[in-house]
């Protein structure tokens, strides 16, 4: 019954302290349906445990998900998810009780703009690309040079050091 949550438009990404918006509802429902557990209800149980003495409301949260597809591909296998991802509402008691001085409680804003700005990256050019390619496989390649000539006249460049009591004067 996600359905009813995303809507016809794009989701919302604004968090609000006072209404939850619609990717709220899918995160808690996604969380809910990787870490849950599969329990054995039906659907009116599921949508009101309380009515079920085994079942604990207090401690979970329960989920009517629409499940893996059937075998045949085109019906899915609806069943119930119990987890403990729940949604809670991020209220001061500082805002409740109108205490705008006190320093008891923690306070938050929440910021809204009223000048709409966006920042442009811009891409480098074709050529530019094509310069900084070309200049990094030169590096490359005089580095793998320099290299294989070191490494070729490593007995020349390198020589061990003689034994102090064979040099003569």
């Amino acid at each position: 019954d996600l359905r009813s949550y995303l809507g016809d438009g794009p989701l919302q990404h604004y968090i609000a302290v006072s209404s939850p918006t619609n990717t709220t509802y899918v995160v808690q429902y996604a969380l809910a349906n990787l870490t849950g557990r599969v329990v054995d209800l039906t659907r009116e149980q599921c949508q009101d445990p309380s009515k079920v003495p085994s079942e604990s409301k207090d401690l979970y949260e329960y989920a009517w998900v629409q499940g893996p597809l059937n075998s045949n591909e085109t019906d899915r296998l609806p069943h119930c998810v119990r987890s403990t991802a729940r949604l809670a509402r991020a209220l001061s008691p500082a805002f409740e009780l109108r205490q705008w001085g006190s320093t008891e409680y923690s306070t938050w804003t929440e910021s809204r703009w009223k000048d709409i700005r966006a920042r442009i990256f811009l891409i480098a050019s074709r050529e530019l690309e094509f310069v900084t390619l070309m200049v990094g496989f030169g590096i490359l390649v005089f580095s793998l040079a320099v290299t294989y000539c070191i490494n070729a006249k490593a007995d020349v460049l390198f020589i061990a050091p003689r034994e102090p009591g064979a040099v003569s004067y």
